[in-house]
């Protein structure tokens, strides 16, 4: 039988987890959401499409500023 609901998404956080890895989690989950949510259809009412652009850009900044601190060096950063 096919399962109608896809199972959750996950994430595993065990102890002593490295600060890198934690920025680079972070990033990939930000990216999946933002490809999520990208991927919605256009919402009928004006205050829909208004909330899920608005998700859409604090996801970016979000990736943008996990980009930054990963990144040795801050000024050659592009976002």
């Amino acid at each position: 039988m096919k399962k109608l609901v896809p199972d959750p998404p996950y994430a595993y956080i065990t102890p002593g987890v490295s600060h890198e890895e934690a920025i680079l989690k972070a990033e990939e989950f930000v990216m999946k959401a933002i490809a999520a949510a990208s991927g919605l259809p256009e919402p009928a009412k004006k205050r829909h499409q208004e909330m899920l652009g608005e998700s859409l850009l604090y996801m970016r900044i979000a990736k943008a500023f996990l980009v930054v601190a990963s990144a040795k060096s801050t000024q050659s950063v592009l976002i």
